[in-house]
């Protein structure tokens, strides 16, 4: 949220849903070395997520993430979502690490194969 003359502007691009479920995630860190974290999903967009653990990679780091929807019918399978992304925001509260954001390109494993949620990477 931005103030333009007292008044809040939404500057978001696109809607965040709120979602808490289990993510792990892989970066390379500085020193070269591949790096494994396991978080949860605090909110998710066509475009991004937050994600909340003690273990975080640095922002600019380029990441891979793997989201676990359980399902919401009896019966059906759980989606797992498949992204690539970059960390854009390190959140820290009384100097311990909480949470980053990422944007990221998601995309789903179905039983017919990939399906991409971000159709503006498909142009």
């Amino acid at each position: 949220m931005s103030s333009l003359f007292g008044v809040a502007v939404e500057i978001r691009k696109s809607r965040r849903y709120r979602l808490l479920a289990p993510v792990s995630f892989l970066w390379e860190r500085p020193d070269g070395l591949l790096q494994e974290g396991k978080g949860t999903i605090r909110d998710i967009s066509d475009r991004g997520a937050f994600v909340t653990g003690d273990l975080v990679p640095e922002r600019g780091a380029h990441l891979e993430l793997e989201v676990y929807l359980p399902s919401l019918e009896n019966g059906s399978a759980a989606v797992r979502l498949h992204g690539e992304g970059t960390v854009i925001r390190v959140d820290r509260k009384e100097g311990t690490t909480k949470g980053f954001a990422a944007t990221v390109a998601f995309q789903t494993e179905a039983a017919s194969g990939p399906t991409v949620v971000n159709p503006r990477k498909l142009q």
